[in-house]
């Protein structure tokens, strides 16, 4: 091959479907990216990819391509990396993909932290508003995730397990009464996140008796800080993570009920995915090792 860069080049376009995009992830102007693959589509005698005003992907001969070059790329890397030395330092941009939400509570408040622990690491976070970005997409070194994982050819390191509880503002309870039963809450407005029909069931159990509470949300947003506001505005009951609602909770905003109860399934996992590689890149390898212990302060030891 022409150079290593041309691969990377050519792979980088496969994982964003954008020359524009993957030109700027390897800092290179779409003029020097254009003149890259072109000789690497000479030097391979095959067209990579179809190109059209909206969209780009790749042809047969690239689908194949795509299944060996990330194999020669990762073995220079690490050939490179281990010529540095087992003393070297974490280097190079981090790109991290995570749940806007837990990336707040999560990640943001730790960065300066991070950076001044690996100076040399620079960091481009993501924040999705989707349960599960797509690594392979994105381009992202590692994903923070949060609930049960999909099948999915990514390694996944579990961090931490959160729970979810029942909560509502002062000013609703003090229009509508308090719940007392699970039963009563067919009886509230509860504010779900499940905006195509509006209705989901609520899974509690106390005392080791489960009850699926069947709802009706007058308010159905599919975005979690949408809902937390609108429980604020006093507009019904939510269930939510314990350390989303923690301001709120804190400020009087709103209050935990039916605290008797406990909500199913108990213990959502928090995770950190990164590529099935063998090779795992140390800037990789310093964000997980410490995340994981600052997961251990917020949440606890994961079981």
């Amino acid at each position: 091959m022409e150079d290593i860069l041309a691969l990377r080049l050519f792979l980088a376009i496969a994982d964003t479907a954008s020359f524009t995009h993957a030109a700027r992830r390897l800092s290179l102007t779409p003029a020097v990216a254009s003149r890259k693959l072109a000789a690497l589509e000479a030097e391979i005698g095959q067209r990579l990819f179809l190109r059209s005003t909206r969209k780009v992907s790749l042809t047969e001969h690239g689908a194949f391509l795509r299944q060996h070059a990330q194999r020669v790329v990762d073995t220079v890397d690490e050939a490179d990396e281990a010529m540095r030395g087992a003393l070297a330092r974490p280097a190079g941009r981090l790109r991290i993909s995570c749940r806007a939400g837990l990336g707040s509570y999560f990640i943001v408040p730790f960065i300066p932290e991070f950076r001044a622990t690996y100076p040399e690491v620079t960091i481009g976070l993501e924040l999705m508003h989707s349960r599960q970005g797509d690594l392979m997409a994105t381009g992202c070194d590692v994903a923070v995730t949060i609930g049960q994982l999909q099948d999915s050819n990514l390694v996944a390191r579990r961090v931490a397990e959160t729970d979810s509880h029942l909560y509502a503002s002062p000013a609703y309870l003090a229009r509508h009464g308090t719940p007392r039963s699970a039963q009563d809450l067919e009886q509230h407005a509860c504010l779900t996140m499940s905006a195509e029909t509006g209705t989901t069931t609520w899974a509690l159990s106390k005392h080791g008796a489960r009850f699926d509470v069947p709802l009706r949300s007058p308010v159905a947003i599919d975005d979690a800080d949408a809902v937390l506001s609108c429980a604020c505005a006093g507009l019904g009951v939510v269930l939510l993570a314990d350390w989303f609602v923690q301001r709120a909770v804190r400020s009087g905003a709103l209050v935990r009920i039916l605290e008797d109860h406990q909500v199913e399934p108990r213990g959502t996992p928090i995770s950190l995915l990164y590529q099935s590689r063998s090779y795992v890149p140390l800037k990789v390898r310093a964000f997980m090792d410490f995340y994981a212990d600052k997961a251990t302060q917020l949440f606890g030891a994961a079981p």
